[in-house]
């Protein structure tokens, strides 16, 4: 078998997937995760949304819209807020039926089973966040852990949907260089995430006024708690764009031995590149709210594409 070839064999490592109604039921699985990872990221553009319109109080009351109505008055605030919630119902909906059929089928194949339960247990949690977070005033700690949890789900969700494709493949023996590059660089971006949402949490986003120094400095004086996580925000953004350029290009030279894998990181290299440019605009708009959105979306897209690179990589054989 060459390298990068995906063999229809059974998985060393897993048990087989069930052969009994198999192409239906992979169909069926398939078509729920990618649906469920798709929602996820709109959900995540739409809470963008939310932070960026100032409507995360909108509705005042959680899971009614206010103490004495479901449905939000016809008030800006209130119905981009309640799209976020009316969102967010969809995704509970269907990460519950990927777990169903995670349940019913798959549960002598971890790699599916384990995170499609994983996912359904995350949004849940997810939601009750959300209650808090509304019902606490938007302080940035919770804002920061509604964020991260956000963030797990849909790399969760996508390692579903990644196992859901790859049921036959064969594994390499052991995690690659490749693979493990790819985690690295991952774990890294889900740090840097963490810090821009406590960025937005704090409203420190515009403690620096222009792109790429920082008031004319490349090093600023760090006389606040603001100016020195956006300093370490800027900072980790330049030591992971470095990594994730890096993971591209490795991508690229090795394209034909690491197949998708090579495809999904070099789209979150074009991502992140995409990103920086959001970054300058948010910085030279005020942080407008269209550029706010971008950021949350295409940040979230990035980490999305990081974490489908070392599923894929995982998942199949690959060279190093």
């Amino acid at each position: 078998m060459s390298r990068g070839q995906t063999a229809l064999l059974p998985s060393r490592g897993r048990e087989p997937a069930p052969n009994r109604g198999a192409p239906t039921a992979h169909r069926r699985l398939r078509a729920l995760a990618v649906a469920a990872v798709a929602l996820t990221f709109l959900l995540i553009a739409i809470g963008g949304l939310v932070r960026a319109t100032g409507s995360g109080e909108g509705c005042t009351g959680w899971p009614k819209c206010s103490a004495h109505r479901w449905l939000p008055p016809f008030q800006y605030h209130a119905v981009i807020e309640y799209s976020h919630r009316m969102t967010a119902f969809l995704d509970i909906v269907l990460v519950a039926a990927l777990a169903i059929v995670a349940w019913r089928g798959y549960r002598r194949v971890p790699s599916v089973f384990v995170p499609a339960v994983a996912a359904a247990g995350l949004i849940v949690l997810q939601a009750a966040l959300g209650g808090i977070v509304v019902k606490g005033a938007l302080p940035p700690f919770l804002v920061t852990a509604h964020f991260a949890t956000a963030m797990v789900l849909a790399a969760v969700l996508v390692f579903a949907a990644v196992s859901a494709f790859t049921l036959e493949a064969v594994p390499a023996d052991g995690p690659t260089g490749f693979t493990i590059y790819a985690m690295l660089i991952a774990l890294a971006a889900f740090g840097l995430l963490g810090v821009g949402a406590y960025v937005r949490g704090e409203n420190a986003g515009l403690v620096f006024g222009t792109w790429p120094l920082m008031n004319g400095r490349l090093v600023p004086h760090l006389s606040s708690t603001p100016a020195a996580l956006q300093f370490l925000h800027r900072l980790l953004a330049l030591v992971v764009g470095a990594g994730v350029g890096a993971l591209a290009v490795w991508a690229w030279r090795r394209r034909e031995a690491h197949g998708a894998a090579a495809v999904f990181a070099m789209v979150a290299g074009g991502l992140y590149a995409v990103q920086v440019m959001i970054g300058a605009a948010l910085v030279w708009s005020g942080r407008a709210p269209p550029a706010i959105v971008a950021h949350v979306a295409v940040s979230s897209l990035v980490w999305g594409s990081l974490v489908a690179t070392a599923s894929v990589s995982r998942s199949m054989t690959a060279g190093p």
